[in-house]
């Protein structure tokens, strides 16, 4: 059964382990405490017993060496607080002044919150006491004593266990970071090597469970693969008839035919960025693919394209034409698609910015995750980061003030 908290709100082991660890602990404490002080009273009790009887003992010995009979007197072996006394009187004679009534059997007794012991020797009566209270506070002072000196220990403890919970959690912490700052695409096995004997079944479920997810993509990109390429000639066909079709109502389908094109060619440049396109690192001239790009988007554009080459007549960049040619083609469609106003492509030595006012916030990079309204696949930014990957191309995507601004930064130049 699982317990309450997991069902609802965050919890945590090494917290709830700790405080365990800690009341059991303190439970034990108390329980040691207890039959410490116990022990403790009884000892302290017999120790003060042992000095009534020496205390006996000696004025017994004191009155032996003394000529002349007792003169009875009433001593308070602490003056001023009476809490600690000793009388002597002769056996028989009046009695002087007591906190207790009179006692007549020798031995300890206990009247009236006294201990008195009672000892008679040579026709004299010999009474020390001491008050129940003192001998009580004697006890709490030196339990008290005993508590100080544990109370270091009990912040060792405290330290030891947050230490040891520290590096005990050390490997499922750095097992949590290293699941957190993985990518989302990245399906390579967990390390399991240097993970302690209870993380192994986890790292091993995970690592089935990345096999499987890595299965399913596998599949995915064949199925994708191939259907984009089966599509790819019936379709160049149907419209090649239609194209040459005078039948207004047939050419009416050729748009249609045209967007399901750019569909097929969207999947087909999926599947080879997945296959590894664009690693190939020959000069590319990025200058004259550019100006390509946008002539050929020029005649369908539904907003003015500009290109700010930067007074830069050419640009080698170590990058695979084709694949650097699939990019810019993919940002600039999403641009045009997606934005509500001209779009300026500035190019500057290492760097390269497309830019225009657009409408909503965040891009969306997931494979086949789009904004609402657009006709497209949501897999040109899918297609992008794949392809800038395999070539060393960082990209950053920015949306402020109603701008959208996508920024290549490009690999170094090569040589011709």
């Amino acid at each position: 059964m699982r317990p309450a908290r997991a069902r609802g709100g965050d919890w945590s082991i090494r917290r709830r382990l700790s405080r365990r660890v800690l009341l059991l602990v303190m439970a034990s404490w108390a329980v040691t405490i207890g039959l410490a002080t116990l022990f403790l009273d009884h000892e302290i009790n017999e120790m003060l017993d042992e000095e009534l009887q020496s205390l006996a003992e000696t004025t017994v010995l004191y009155l032996d060496a003394t000529p002349g009979p007792a003169i009875s007197r009433a001593v308070g072996i602490d003056p001023g607080n009476g809490e600690r006394v000793l009388r002597i009187l002769p056996q028989g004679a009046p009695e002087p002044d007591a906190p207790w009534p009179g006692l007549t059997a020798d031995g300890f007794h206990h009247v009236a919150g006294w201990r008195i012991l009672r000892r008679t020797a040579e026709g004299t009566v010999i009474e020390a006491a001491h008050k129940d209270s003192w001998r009580r506070e004697e006890m709490f002072e030196a339990a008290s004593a005993f508590l100080i000196l544990i109370l270091p220990m009990g912040a060792l403890l405290i330290w030891g266990l947050g230490v040891s919970f520290r590096r005990g959690f050390a490997p499922l912490d750095a097992l949590s970071d290293s699941l957190r700052q993985r990518d989302p695409q990245d399906l390579t096995p967990l390390e399991r090597s240097g993970l302690p004997r209870e993380l192994q079944p986890l790292a091993q479920g995970l690592n089935g469970y990345i096999t499987g997810i890595g299965n399913l993509r596998r599949a995915e990109r064949h199925f994708i693969a191939n259907a984009s390429h089966e599509l790819r000639t019936p379709v160049a066909a149907i419209r090649a008839q239609l194209d040459l079709s005078r039948d207004e109502a047939a050419r009416a389908a050729l748009p249609l035919l045209d967007s399901l094109t750019r569909r097929v060619e969207r999947l087909l440049q999926l599947s080879r960025s997945e296959a590894g396109l664009g690693l190939g690192r020959e000069a590319s001239d990025l200058v004259q693919i550019i100006r390509l790009l946008v002539q050929e988007a020029g005649f369908r554009a539904p907003h003015p394209i500009r290109f700010d080459d930067g007074d830069i007549e050419q640009m080698n960049v170590a990058a695979d034409p084709d694949a650097l040619a699939i990019v810019l083609r993919n940002l600039l469609e999403n641009a045009l698609e997606h934005g509500s106003g001209p779009v300026l492509i500035r190019l500057r030595p290492g760097q390269l910015v497309i830019r225009n006012p657009a409408e909503g916030g965040a891009f969306h990079d997931l494979p086949f995750t789009k904004r609402t309204g657009s006709a497209g696949m949501g897999l040109g930014l899918t297609i992008v980061d794949q392809l800038t990957t395999a070539m060393g191309i960082t990209v950053t995507k920015a949306h402020r003030d109603g701008i959208a601004s996508v920024t290549l930064g490009l690999p170094p130049r090569a040589d011709h």
